[in-house]
């Protein structure tokens, strides 16, 4: 046991050590033009139950109108440790394959993905390390919230729901709740964002190559429900690879594909 934890110590130092060497390259200031913005790729994985074996899958969408125009799916085993806050080491080698089988016309020019930003202890989650290592603009968006800077899931979710219950006694509930996330530093490290009739928010935030306000605006617009459209389309298709897999058993020939539409 004292062998693996001193594993793990070591690991967390390496890795952490190169987060800090990849951040130097992270650019949050820049904004999209998105008036240019016609397709978003959305990326997830998806495990068989109790193993590392998984399906990653990147959609490519049209923007605004959220057509799927291609997806590509990978058979992949993350080799690498599940370590809280390191997750890019371990699931980038299993996504970055899969923009190699997108056709150069339907590439994404902007990737929306299931993990954080900068809303990460160290500023640099999963959504930033593949903004940086694809030099593309990229958003995180988690289900769940990191604490980070004082920032508390109990209070944030108290905040959510005081804003929604506010737009209620007001009559308001067409409106979008959006609450920035500052933290005890002042630090601003991304956004709750409940769509309207959603009771649960996701949290926003910057990935690599744009600001925070097109961050929240672009994953509202692409929100039909409470994951925004692209990410829920990777993981609606990769678990269904998934279960069929599970049914069938996993085909070599199968270990990769992509269908463009």
């Amino acid at each position: 046991m004292a062998d693996l934890d001193d594993d793990t110590t070591a690991q967390r130092a390496a890795w952490e050590s190169e987060q800090t060497k990849m951040k130097q390259a992270l650019d949050t200031t820049s904004t999209v033009d998105l008036t240019s913005l016609t397709r978003i790729g959305g990326v997830d994985i998806s495990f068989f139950k109790g193993t590392d074996d998984a399906c990653a899958a990147l959609v490519v969408l049209s923007y605004p109108d959220m057509k799927v125009l291609c997806e590509a799916s990978c058979y992949t085993k993350l080799t690498l440790p599940y370590i809280p806050t390191f997750l890019g080491f371990r699931e980038l080698p299993a996504l970055l394959p899969l923009f190699d089988m997108i056709p150069d016309e339907l590439q994404p020019q902007l990737v929306l993905v299931d993990g954080n930003g900068l809303l990460h202890p160290r500023g640099f989650g999963l959504a930033s390390h593949l903004g940086v290592v694809k030099d593309l603009p990229t958003i995180g968006v988690a289900k769940t919230f990191l604490n980070v800077d004082g920032l508390m899931k109990s209070h944030v979710r108290t905040l959510v729901q005081d804003a929604k219950t506010e737009q209620r006694h007001g009559d308001n509930t067409s409106k979008d709740v959006v609450i920035e996330l500052r933290g005890n530093s002042g630090a601003v490290w991304g956004a709750a964002v409940c769509t309207k009739r959603i009771e649960n928010p996701i949290y926003v935030s910057v990935g690599h190559r744009i600001t925070l306000a097109q961050a929240v605006q672009v994953s509202m617009e692409c929100s039909l429900y409470r994951v925004p459209e692209p990410i829920r389309q990777a993981d609606l298709r990769s678990r269904a690879i998934i279960r069929r897999w599970e049914a069938e058993g996993v085909d070599e020939r199968l270990r990769s594909y992509q269908v463009c539409l």
